[in-house]
């Protein structure tokens, strides 16, 4: 998450001053104008000349990714083409390596997305309750309409090449979005004693392997459908809630 960017302001003659995104109103003048009215003409135009390109390279990039993902959920990771991205922007291989050093780098910004969403859609999910098992059981329920919602989003994030959205080295478990959502539920479960004999990190492993395993059958076979797998993987959370009761 990035913590917006803002700063203290005073107000004066001239109008508001504020640094928020560096940009300063004094009456109707900006720190651009402020900044061109020193430069020479020859230096404006080259400012806002590379202001302008920088506006390009961002609206190509979220192209880039806007087309990659069409292109992944239609035929997943097997079937994506870099060329078939540019044929689709009208642009050139070679600038799309001007802003992803190869094909899995596109990829990995599009699961970026991807798992960014995943991970907000179980945190809503976890803010809705209180009590430690509704937020497991939740918890579980989002997870499962996350992934049969859009099951050709879900292989490519976890069965195609599940290599890709790995952490970097040095980061831990409670360091992924999604999974610190699992983990805090399960030590607030266990906080309250109703997490057995088991560690926080285990418990959520378990609730984990519970609605990706239902969730997976359904992407990958047709053993179940999706509401079959939103039953049967809830139906797992709560014997293994019930379970944890007994024992503890």
């Amino acid at each position: 998450m990035r913590a917006p960017v803002g700063g203290e302001g005073f107000r004066g003659p001239g109008g508001t001053l504020t640094t928020k995104n560096n940009t300063v109103n004094i009456g109707n003048m900006t720190t651009e104008d402020a900044k061109d009215s020193t430069l020479s003409r020859a230096e404006r135009l080259r400012h806002r000349s590379a202001a302008r390109r920088e506006a390009q390279r961002g609206r190509l990039r979220d192209l880039l990714l806007t087309v990659a993902e069409d292109q992944l959920l239609a035929k997943g990771y097997s079937g994506f083409s870099l060329r078939e991205v540019a044929e689709a922007t009208q642009y050139t291989p070679t600038t799309i390596y001007r802003h992803f050093r190869d094909r899995d780098a596109l990829i990995e910004a599009v699961l970026n997305k991807w798992f960014n969403q995943f991970a907000s859609a179980l945190a809503e999910a976890d803010r809705t309750q209180a009590d430690p098992s509704e937020r497991m059981l939740s918890i579980g329920d989002a997870y499962l309409r996350f992934a049969l919602s859009q099951p050709a989003r879900y292989r490519v994030m976890f069965l195609d090449r599940p290599d890709i959205g790995v952490l970097p080295d040095g980061l831990g478990l409670r360091d992924d979005p999604a999974f610190g959502v699992l983990l805090r539920a399960c030590e607030a479960l266990c906080a309250a004693g109703e997490g057995g004999h088991h560690e926080p990190t285990s418990l959520a492993m378990m609730l984990w392997l519970a609605v990706h395993g239902a969730a997976s059958l359904a992407v990958v076979s047709t053993i179940l459908d999706a509401r079959a797998a939103q039953h049967l993987g809830l139906g797992i959370v709560h014997l293994m809630l019930r379970g944890l009761r007994v024992t503890g």
